[in-house]
């Protein structure tokens, strides 16, 4: 009789170990390869998230994200009148590498990244929480941000 208890325990203990939620990982990365369009890119104040701006739709930008195969990319950044100034102020092109484990993360620098949380829901491409800055009184005056995009394959 004992032996079958613990016999029950632990097989109680194996059964909720396989319960748990890690949370979303990200997508393979070989599904995240090719050029990606942004429909909005948002920028949301940390201090105060009642305080966001689109780049898409606030000030006319294009933003075109180019995952290579093998870790390289090219995010390109347009505005149709110039844009808002301050560090996302002007036309932009960054480029560096990229890789995507429980996160895409996109390298600039050897110190400088951008890490998203991503979803993958068909040709939809969803990347939100990364840490940026932006002038969001345009007023000089540049604040931390979360910065996030929704983009579709090419």
């Amino acid at each position: 009789m004992r032996r079958t208890g613990a016999v029950a325990a632990v097989a109680c203990f194996v059964l909720l170990a396989g319960c748990g939620d890690d949370g979303p990982s990200a997508p393979p990365a070989e599904t995240l390869v090719g050029t990606w369009n942004a429909t909005a890119v948002d920028l949301v104040s940390v201090a105060n998230p009642a305080v966001r701006v689109d780049l898409v739709a606030d000030f006319d930008a294009t933003l075109t994200l180019t995952l290579a195969a093998g870790d390289a990319f090219t995010m390109v950044l347009h505005y149709a009148d110039g844009g808002p100034g301050g560090p996302w102020g002007g036309d932009a092109t960054v480029t560096g590498t990229w890789s995507s484990t429980d996160v895409l993360t996109l390298q600039t620098t050897p110190t400088s990244q951008w890490q998203f949380e991503t979803v993958l829901s068909g040709t939809t491409l969803t990347l939100t929480e990364a840490d940026t800055s932006f002038d969001f009184g345009s007023d000089g005056t540049v604040e931390d941000a979360d910065f996030g995009m929704t983009l579709v394959r090419d």
